[in-house]
């Protein structure tokens, strides 16, 4: 089991900004801020989620009561919410058995409060009104 997934066990998650994968990929983030809100991102140089995680430096992972909805292929569910400090935002996929697929963290993203889904495209809103989108079909979002 590698450490996202045992971070995600404890309730907790990466406290770095980055794409973590259970499959041991993981990417830098590259982010756009309009004003102080998060108004989009995106994914830089591939890492091994060894190398982006420190152990030592992780955060809540407290999803929001809104932020979670049913994938409808029953493939899991996506999930968004926020950590220990009030400027911090997740989104993740969650398998069947509820353990993270993938987890973006954002220190500076604010907490997401919804998700919606449209065709492939899943959209997470932050506590600003923001959205950041993503589509399950491309490779470092899918299964």
């Amino acid at each position: 089991m590698n450490a996202l997934l045992r971070l995600w066990e404890r309730g907790e998650r990466p406290a770095d900004d980055g794409l973590y994968r259970a499959d041991g990929r993981a990417w830098h983030l590259v982010e756009d801020y309009g004003g102080s809100c998060l108004t989009g991102f995106a994914l830089a140089g591939p890492a091994a989620v060894g190398e982006l995680l420190d152990p030592e430096w992780t955060t809540s992972a407290d999803p929001h009561p809104a932020g979670r909805l049913v994938l409808p292929d029953g493939s899991g569910a996506l999930v968004c919410g926020d950590g220990a400090h009030g400027s911090e935002g997740f989104a993740a996929r969650l398998g069947p058995g509820g353990a993270p697929v993938w987890l973006l963290s954002l220190s500076d993203g604010n907490p997401f409060e919804a998700v919606a889904l449209t065709g492939t495209r899943a959209r997470f809103t932050n506590n600003c009104g923001h959205s950041l989108v993503v589509d399950l079909a491309e490779p470092p979002y899918g299964p």
